[in-house]
C-alpha cells in the first residue's frame, strides 16, 4: 500500500443504493494499494447521531472498519451534512477525525486540507447559519431530543437548505478568492485540496509572484472524483 486518496462530498444516504454503491465499489478496487484516505467531509447526506446512524449505515460502517482493520489510516474532516459524526463513529471504525483544517505533507508538499466552506465567505447566510448550528446550547439542545424529531428537523434544514442554495447566484455560493489567499497565507502553503462547492476543478493562479493550487472535488451524485497522491504527483480522477 502506497498511494494516498482524497474524497468528498459522497452524500451517502439509504434512500440512494447507486451512490452506495459507487462508494462500496471505489474502496474494493483502491483498497489493496490505499496507504491513507482522507475524507473531507459530507461523507453522508446527513448525520443526526451516531448511535441512530450507525445502525442506518451498517454496510457502510463494517466497509471502513474492515480497512482499517487491513491497514489503510483513514481520516475525516468534519462537512456541514455529518458534523455530528462522533465518538463512538470513530471508535467503531478506526478512523481519525481532524480539525476542520489540516497540514499535512505529501514528501515535500505542504498541503492544506478543509471541507471548503469556510472559503465560501460570499455567503453571509450560511456562515451565519455555520456558526449558530454547531454553537455549543444549540448543539446541547439538540441532543436532548429524541431521534425522530432529529431527523424531522435535518430534513427540513436539508430541504430548506437545497431552495435556498437554488435561489442563490452562483458567485457566492463559490469560494471567495480574497479569503482563499488569506487562507495560502495564515497555514503557509500553495496547495489547498477541499471539496463542499461541487465544482470540481484544478485551479493554478499566481499570487505575489508565486504559483498556487487548489484543487476541488466534485460530489458523488453528479461530479464522482477523487485525487490520489502516487510517484510525487497530486491527481484529480473522475470515478
Amino acid at each position: 500500500m502506497s498511494n494516498i486518496y482524497f474524497i468528498s462530498d459522497i452524500h451517502l444516504d439509504i434512500n440512494n443504493s447507486e451512490v452506495t454503491k459507487r462508494f462500496l465499489d471505489f474502496i474494493d478496487k483502491k483498497k489493496s494499494d490505499m496507504k491513507e484516505l482522507y475524507i473531507l467531509g459530507d461523507l453522508f447526506e446527513f448525520w443526526i447521531d451516531d448511535k441512530y446512524d450507525i445502525e442506518q449505515n451498517n454496510i457502510i460502517i463494517d466497509t471502513l472498519h474492515d480497512i482499517t482493520k487491513k491497514g489503510t489510516k483513514v481520516f475525516l474532516i468534519h462537512g456541514n451534512r455529518d458534523f455530528l459524526i462522533g465518538k463512538k463513529f470513530t471508535k467503531i471504525t478506526n478512523i481519525e477525525i481532524l480539525p476542520e483544517n489540516y497540514i499535512l505533507y505529501l514528501d515535500d508538499k505542504k498541503v492544506l486540507v478543509t471541507h471548503g466552506d469556510l472559503l465560501c465567505t460570499d455567503d453571509i447566510d450560511y456562515q451565519k447559519f455555520r456558526k449558530f448550528i454547531r454553537n455549543k446550547i444549540t448543539l446541547k439542545i439538540f441532543n436532548l431530543l429524541n431521534n425522530k424529531i432529529k431527523t424531522k428537523i435535518a430534513s427540513f434544514l436539508r430541504g430548506k437548505s437545497k431552495k435556498l442554495t437554488s435561489q442563490k447566484p452562483d458567485d457566492i455560493m463559490d469560494v471567495n478568492n480574497n479569503t482563499v489567499n488569506e487562507f495560502f497565507d495564515k497555514f503557509d502553503t500553495n496547495i489547498i485540496i477541499h471539496g463542499h462547492t461541487h465544482r470540481k476543478n484544478i485551479h493554478n493562479t499566481k499570487y505575489m509572484g508565486k504559483n498556487f493550487f487548489r484543487y476541488v472535488l466534485g460530489d458523488w451524485h453528479n461530479s464522482p472524483s477523487y485525487i490520489v497522491y502516487k510517484n510525487n504527483k497530486i491527481e484529480l480522477l473522475d470515478i
